[in-house]
């Protein structure tokens, strides 16, 4: 979980925020590795601020696509979504008990490699500051 310049989608506010996303990656790694009510408090933690950094994510994105009229911004919109929805799914069972720190760590991981190394550098003309 190393930024690499390859990863920018010319755009100092996205990769700020993609940098950021990729070091809560790195940190729900660091998650599965630890146990006890530290631990715990550390997984709701990291889905709280997941959540926060994901929501103005989408928003700056969405904000871009639309000005720059990128054609897929509804599918695009649609992936953002499902994100949302299932980050929601693993907060709602983390405060219930449920710790599925593997599933948040491949989900995260997934998200990643698919979304942001693959649908945003799709995205990246749309993106790429003048």
């Amino acid at each position: 979980y190393e930024w690499r310049d390859c990863y920018s989608v010319g755009n100092a506010i996205i990769d700020q925020q993609h940098k950021k996303m990729l070091l809560l990656c790195a940190e729900s790694e660091k998650c599965l590795e630890s146990a006890g009510p530290e631990s715990c408090e550390k997984f709701h933690d990291l889905l709280n601020e997941m959540a926060v950094c994901a929501r103005e994510h989408f928003a700056k994105e969405e904000e871009l696509l639309l000005a720059r009229h990128y054609p897929m911004l509804a599918e695009h919109a649609e992936e953002h979504e499902r994100f949302q929805t299932a980050l929601v799914d693993f907060l709602v069972s983390a405060v219930q008990g449920e710790q599925d720190k593997i599933g948040v760590f491949r989900f995260l991981s997934e998200w990643w490699i698919h979304h942001i190394l693959v649908s945003d550098l799709d995205c990246k003309p749309y993106f790429e500051e003048s």
